[in-house]
């Protein structure tokens, strides 16, 4: 069950940096394109301070495994599988 809810929030992730992507280049009109760059920038902000706290608490007992550019794209959805699966743990 929680891979099928890691699978479609990565989904959903990826289609809001789309948008986010046409709204930066003015393909996305009026009211919607700012409010989309705004909560973009707020998510990498979010995705960018999960990542410390990670790297922060995890560090020394998880390996290199929690990747920054996956982080900031997918946020949790990253990290957390590797923390539940143990797939992080050094050997």
């Amino acid at each position: 069950m929680l891979d099928l809810i890691v699978k479609g929030t990565r989904i959903a992730v990826v289609m809001f940096w789309v948008a986010m992507a046409l709204s930066l280049v003015s393909v996305i009109p009026g009211p919607y394109g700012p409010p989309i760059i705004w909560i973009g920038g707020l998510v990498l902000l979010i995705h960018l301070a999960q990542y410390l706290f990670v790297k922060s608490i995890f560090a020394g007992r998880y390996s290199e495994d929690f990747s920054f550019v996956q982080t900031m794209l997918f946020g949790f959805t990253h990290w957390l599988p590797l923390l539940i699966n143990g797939r992080g743990k050094r050997q």
